[in-house]
């Protein structure tokens, strides 16, 4: 996306809804984005308001995505979308996606040994949440991000999205790009 002018970043900093998401809005103006996992997709919303934010870095020519979400399986009442519109969404902007359906108790450990680890991530729900899928989220979250990474979580789903300290045994940034 081109730079934006100080008229659309005064509308992300000040005015942009949901409030609750302002500062991941910010985080993604200043910094530029290679990868991003989300647990929690819902809508589709978010994603598409951060995806249209993004800027990649040097280098890079396509935004690496995985979304973690029921999908079909989410309780009735609950915003979501389902997979087939999940994926055409995300075609749209011309993302690698891989999305994994499932209680992101187990599609976490999946993410883990597939996938490396994400610039950003964002947990939309359970987090420090004393529960089976806040526990899981808090055992993998080391495997799913790197010391260059930045989290943005909420304890409720669609709640505030607050930046969460790093893990101290996060993966060495350089580490991965020998890896990869």
């Amino acid at each position: 996306m081109p730079r934006l002018s100080w008229v659309q970043r005064l509308y992300w900093r000040h005015f942009s809804k949901p409030v609750s998401e302002r500062a991941l809005f910010l985080h993604v103006i200043q910094n530029p984005l290679a990868s991003v996992l989300e647990i929690g997709m819902g809508c589709g919303e978010r994603i598409t308001q951060v995806l249209t934010l993004c800027t990649l870095p040097a280098g890079v020519t396509q935004i690496r995505y995985v979304g973690v979400d029921p999908f079909e399986s989410a309780c009735p009442g609950v915003p979501h979308m389902n997979l087939k519109a999940a994926h055409r969404m995300l075609a749209e902007f011309g993302v690698k996606a891989h999305l994994i359906p499932g209680d992101p108790t187990n599609a976490l450990a999946r993410v883990a040994h597939t996938v490396l680890p994400s610039d950003l991530i964002i947990i939309d729900g359970s987090w420090g949440v004393e529960s089976q899928q806040g526990r899981a989220i808090t055992l993998w979250l080391p495997r799913l991000c790197h010391s260059k990474s930045t989290v943005f979580a909420a304890a409720n789903q669609g709640g505030l999205l607050k930046r969460v300290e790093l893990p101290a045994t996060a993966v060495e940034q350089s580490a991965i790009t020998r890896a990869a």
